[in-house]
C-alpha cells in the first residue's frame, strides 16, 4: 500500500500570490514632481559638487541617506553614509578635485526620483603623482525627506573613457 507524500505545492502556490498592496498612492498614480522638488534635487547635486570641490568629505556624505549605496566603477558597492564618507575622504584628503555635473533628466513620482546625467572629474594630487581626468555618466535614485530636501539612496557612475592598458 502506498502512503500519501506531503507536497510543497500549497506553499509554492502561496508564494505566487501577489503581495498585498500598501495603502496610499502607488508610484504609477502619484503626482509628478513639482518644480520645487526638481529644484531641491538639483540643489542636492549642487551641494555634492560644492563639497567635493572644497575637499569636504562630510559635506559630500551629507547628500546621501544614512543607508545609501554608492556604486563606483571597478569596486564593490559601498553601503552606508559612514562608509561613503570614508570612500570620498580617502580621495579628497590626498587630492584636489574639480568635479562638474550636468543632469540630463530628472524624473520621479511621490517621494522617489532619479537623476541621469554626465560628469567631468579632474584630480590633482596634493603630493607626488600624476593628475588625472575622467568623464562619464551617472544615475542617482533620490528619496524626499520630511523637510522637503532630497538625498541620494543609490548613486552609480561609470567612465566613458577607455580602460587604461594593463601594466606589464
Amino acid at each position: 500500500m502506498s502512503r500519501a507524500r506531503p507536497t510543497l505545492l500549497p506553499l509554492a502556490l502561496a508564494a505566487l500570490r501577489p503581495a498585498p498592496r500598501e495603502s496610499g498612492p502607488s508610484a504609477a498614480t502619484a503626482q509628478p514632481l513639482a518644480a520645487a522638488d526638481l529644484a531641491a534635487i538639483r540643489a542636492t547635486d549642487s551641494a555634492f559638487v560644492t563639497a567635493a570641490n572644497a575637499g569636504n568629505p562630510a559635506g559630500v556624505a551629507g547628500t546621501y541617506l544614512p543607508d545609501a549605496h554608492l556604486m563606483p566603477p571597478n569596486s564593490t558597492t559601498i553601503e552606508g553614509r559612514d562608509a561613503i564618507q570614508k570612500f570620498w575622504g580617502g580621495l579628497l584628503e590626498t587630492n584636489n578635485v574639480k568635479l562638474g555635473v550636468t543632469s540630463d533628466e530628472v524624473e520621479g513620482r511621490g517621494d522617489l526620483a532619479y537623476s541621469r546625467g554626465r560628469y567631468t572629474f579632474d584630480v590633482t594630487p596634493k603630493g607626488k603623482g600624476e593628475p588625472g581626468h575622467d568623464e562619464g555618466k551617472f544615475l542617482e535614485i533620490l528619496r524626499r525627506q520630511s523637510d522637503g530636501s532630497w538625498r541620494y539612496a543609490v548613486d552609480m557612475y561609470s567612465s566613458d573613457l577607455p580602460a587604461p592598458a594593463a601594466k606589464k
